[in-house]
């Protein structure tokens, strides 16, 4: 369908079913999709639940590891993908490992938490039958983001607990809108891709907000996901929200964008960037910086979830050493 460069597709108008007449705008189709989320009848998708658990368990103190494989076993599909990556050559393993118990020590509690999120998510939520390709850009660009997140926030005090987290939810907005979108599809016909991009750019934030709440995440990763492009909360930029922003830039620019039809429908200005970057302490030097280290980090990603975590995990401790 073109999702990806046709910038001369389509004209912000869309007809909705294949003999009507009627057209929308992609503001209305925008607030048409924010109406649906704000709904009391939406459900969003279901909750990587055995993520959450684990990534729960791994925020206590002296974790029992027993623990956390047992929550794992709850998710076959989920401790044989995490089984494969702590096999993988990114955690050097010695001899054969067949046990998953092995697998929680060798990964490591943090790199556990987040590779759960991450294989989590691309196996239960980034999915649309209807919208396999735009769901794909959405992914790649989420993964890419959640890894340059947590490692822009090594170049700050800010602890970074939630920014891979941040980084990989920021934008679940867009692909829950792809997956209604989707379930609508056969009564509504095809979207044409410059207006699905600017409806999405215009929704996405709050919904986004809307199913971070309706997961019960905690508050402030619901206040990032819902200003992520704004940075700015009550007229102060929150931090978290900085990191991310800045995260996403640095991901657009390496080319892992979300371009649909043409359209770049993620775009933070270049005010809002400027907060983030005077908020953070980032010079012309330090962006420099962190541009070469997000060449490096994104490179990795190509060998896979493992391979990056190791890496990020390496090198922001590296970061903080030099700071």
């Amino acid at each position: 369908m073109g999702y990806t460069n046709d910038p001369g597709y389509g004209q912000g108008r869309h007809a909705i079913g294949k003999d009507s007449i009627l057209v929308e705008s992609a503001g209305e189709f925008a607030a048409r999709l924010s109406a649906h989320f704000t709904s009391p009848g939406y459900t969003p998708p279901l909750l990587p639940a055995v993520a959450l658990e684990v990534h729960a368990l791994t925020k206590q103190p002296d974790v029992d590891a027993a623990k956390v494989v047992a929550v794992m076993r709850k998710d076959p599909m989920l401790a044989g993908r995490v089984l494969k990556i702590a096999q993988s050559a990114a955690f050097a393993p010695v001899g054969a490992m067949t046990s998953l118990q092995d697998a929680v020590v060798r990964l490591g509690l943090r790199n556990l938490s987040e590779i759960a999120w991450e294989v989590s998510l691309g196996m239960r939520v980034f999915r649309s039958q209807a919208y396999a390709e735009p769901m794909e850009i959405v992914r790649r660009h989420s993964t890419a983001c959640a890894h340059l997140a947590r490692m822009v926030s090594g170049f700050t005090s800010i602890a970074s607990e939630y920014a891979f987290l941040c980084g990989l939810l920021h934008d679940i907005g867009m692909a829950a809108a792809l997956i209604v979108l989707g379930e609508q599809k056969k009564t509504a016909g095809g979207f044409d891709p410059m207006l699905l991009a600017m409806a999405l750019q215009q929704c996405h934030q709050e919904a986004s907000a809307v199913v971070a709440r309706l997961w019960k995440l905690p508050a402030d990763i619901q206040l990032v996901l819902g200003h992520h492009h704004e940075v700015l909360i009550d007229g102060h930029v929150h931090p978290l929200a900085a990191v991310v922003a800045l995260a996403e830039e640095l991901t657009r620019e390496a080319g892992l964008g979300i371009v649909l039809g043409g359209h770049n429908c993620d775009a933070t200005t270049d005010t809002a960037l400027a907060h983030a970057r005077n908020a953070l302490g980032f010079d012309r030097g330090r962006m420099e910086k962190l541009g070469q280290e997000a060449k490096r980090l994104l490179s990795t990603l190509d060998r896979g979830a493992a391979s990056a975590a190791a890496t990020g995990e390496a090198r922001s401790k590296a970061q903080r050493s030099k700071r």
